[in-house]
């Protein structure tokens, strides 16, 4: 007889693999995905390096793509979306926006069960689409919910439609990233 996993374990397992695939698909792009922990590890900046480390730690799922921005990632494995921000991941990331300018952007996916693996949105906060209301608020996170909070019209059907979407917004133009690298 099998031995079936409990359901929250698959689908966390799910997840991740969603999560990793949707990755994989940035890189596929081009880009240069680097975690928080790598970025703590370079930072000579005690302050930096602290805040690098937060964001890096289990379960934040928050990711540099060069040339691009700060993304936090969430994924359900499968329908209805539901995702939870931390708090703490949120005021991080509009900290880092407003104090070093640096874009960041919530990508949320769903997963699916064909070849496009997972659709998704991108939220740059909670007051401009995809939102149609703000999110439910709880002590420690904010609580999304696709069905009530998001406007369907800006669901992309597809990783890579997720991937291009991200990048066509906030990628940075070819000589303008080659410069920033320079000084």
């Amino acid at each position: 007889m099998p031995i079936r996993m409990p359901l929250s374990v698959n689908q966390a397992r799910l997840a991740n693999e969603v999560k990793d695939k949707f990755l994989r698909v940035l890189v596929a792009h081009g880009e240069t995905v680097v975690t928080m922990t790598e970025l703590a590890s370079k930072s000579p900046e005690p302050g930096v390096r602290r805040l690098f480390e937060r964001l890096g730690q289990a379960g934040r799922d928050v990711y540099l793509l060069q040339g691009v921005g700060l993304i936090n990632v969430h994924v359900r494995s499968k329908p209805p979306g539901w995702w939870n921000i931390q708090k703490s991941v949120k005021t991080d990331l509009d900290d880092l926006h407003e104090a070093l300018s640096i874009d960041r952007a919530f990508v949320l996916l769903i997963g699916r069960k064909d070849e496009f693996i997972a659709d998704g949105y991108i939220a740059t906060d909670f007051e401009h689409p995809p939102f149609v209301r703000p999110p439910g608020e709880e002590a420690t996170k904010y609580s999304i919910n696709e069905k009530q909070d998001l406007d369907q019209a800006f669901l992309f059907l597809s990783l890579d439609k997720v991937a291009e979407a991200l990048l066509t917004k906030f990628r940075l133009p070819k000589a303008v990233a080659n410069a920033s690298r320079v000084r």
